[in-house]
């Protein structure tokens, strides 16, 4: 049974304690916690709260919930707590976690932090930092266990018992004397070992590993793919640099599915939590799909004006231009959020396009028909005569075929482009189909109502 952790207490609550100086209580409380549950409520806490609550912390509980906090509360402990204890609690933190921390101060601040950290500490975070952002080499840790494929077993086991600290020991590493990558030995199959076995008749020699450079995204992509709890990081020429461990991964797959939900609602992702952003940063991000989008909207004008003339004489037609629309934008909003995510997971690749797109024909068919047959009906109950419902009724089958084939077409062709297949995004979809949709409406009205 996993470790149950009581409930926490309530925000009025911890202010009360805090207020009424119950540090001895505050602190007793505190230490039930898991660091995680405490950096969720130093999150909800008014900032001066948080800053006591967060002093009475040990050092190593203090360094994880740091790990833990949102930037809010960061940016406070920055700027609140002393130098020296936040570089002692980056000390404690795994070098790869630093960096991160670090990586989001300003440079003076940064800079001012790894002179007060130890030199051993400060040199591996300093070498992450060279890095690009959102590569391997920016998360791996370099606290690593690599194995000589000459050793016994038994020696082999010594070897860890010596060790102070690694990052993971669930898979240990082999390298030659020029730190070549050779092989990987399960933990498990060490210890099963006979003792006078040597680690190179029970490594794996396969072994799957990632570049220093390669993108965050297929990093994280590899260690779901294969269920590892870690992969180890090379460089060129194939030496051991690092390893990067699941948590990690987790973590760039919760960022990566966040921008790519922003994203399909049509704006540019935000680097930070909602509220550690200004609202001018989120207007930029907005506005940058916003103003494309309303250029786009003047094909939609162009149909209307044209057929504008059709309007005047029949008038009942502007009473369905909004379910024209919502139809259609909606149809493909649920298609292109489909197709994206099946690209994202390898359902879906370029030599799939044909398959992917004769699938969604056909169900874009069967939705028409029903919502060709529900829009008829309700042209009829909302007055109109036959043949304007029958405009309506056929109009709302071909717009989700249309809406269908470009948000099935659309993504697939960006990702073989090399584009960021949530770019092609759902208001970008729904704008297209209004327009088209408009178009097919007017056509069919001008031919039936002639």
């Amino acid at each position: 049974m996993p470790e149950q952790y009581p409930e926490f207490p309530t925000e009025e609550q911890i202010q009360a304690l805090i207020e009424a100086g119950e540090i001895t209580r505050l602190q007793s409380l505190l230490a039930e916690y898991h660091p995680a549950d405490i950096a969720d409520l130093l999150d909800e806490l008014p900032p001066e709260y948080a800053l006591v609550l967060f002093d009475l912390l040990d050092l190593e509980t203090a360094s994880e919930v740091l790990d833990e906090t949102g930037s809010l509360v960061r940016q406070e402990l920055v700027e609140k707590v002393d130098d020296e204890r936040l570089a002692d609690l980056l000390d404690e933190l795994p070098m790869d976690d630093a960096a991160e921390f670090l990586e989001d101060l300003p440079d003076l601040t940064a800079d001012r932090l790894l002179g007060l950290m130890e030199p051993e500490e400060a040199s591996e975070v300093r070498t992450l930092l060279r890095y690009e952002e959102e590569t391997a080499g920016r998360l791996m840790s370099t606290d690593i266990v690599a194995l000589r494929r000459q050793w016994t077993a038994a020696e082999a086991v010594d070897y860890l018992r010596s060790l102070e600290e690694a990052e993971t020991l669930h898979y240990l590493y082999v390298v030659d004397r020029y730190n070549h990558l050779i092989g990987v030995v399960p933990i498990r199959n060490l210890i099963l070992a006979r003792p006078e076995a040597t680690v190179g008749s029970i490594m794996i020699p396969d072994v799957v590993a990632v570049q220093v450079t390669a993108d965050q995204e297929e990093m994280a992509e590899f260690i779901s793919r294969y269920d590892f709890v870690a992969i180890p990081v090379v460089d060129a020429e194939n030496r051991l640099l690092g390893v990067i461990t699941v948590d990690d991964a987790l973590d760039v797959l919760a960022d990566e599915a966040t921008e790519d939900i922003q994203r399909l609602g049509g704006s540019e992702p935000l680097a930070n939590p909602y509220f550690a952003v200004s609202i001018w940063q989120v207007v930029a991000k907005r506005v940058v799909w916003l103003l494309p989008l309303f250029a786009a909207s003047v094909l939609t004008d162009t149909v209307v004006s044209v057929y504008g003339h059709l309007l005047q004489t029949f008038v009942v037609l502007t009473l369905f231009i909004p379910v024209v629309s919502a139809t259609g934008g909606n149809a493909g909003s649920q298609t292109v959020a489909t197709i994206i995510r099946a690209i994202a997971v390898g359902d879906v690749r370029l030599a799939d396009l044909g398959r992917a797109w004769l699938r969604e024909l056909s169900i874009g068919i069967i939705l028409g028909v029903i919502l060709g047959t529900a829009g008829l009906v309700r042209a009829l109950l909302f007055g109109a005569n036959m043949r304007v419902a029958l405009v309506l009724g056929l109009t709302l089958p071909l717009v989700i075929v249309v809406a269908n084939s470009l948000a099935t077409l659309f993504p697939i062709v960006a990702e073989r482009l090399r584009l960021d297949p949530t770019v092609v995004s759902a208001p970008l979809i729904t704008t297209l189909v209004d327009a088209t949709g408009l178009f097919i409406y007017f056509t069919l009205a001008s031919l039936l109502l002639s």
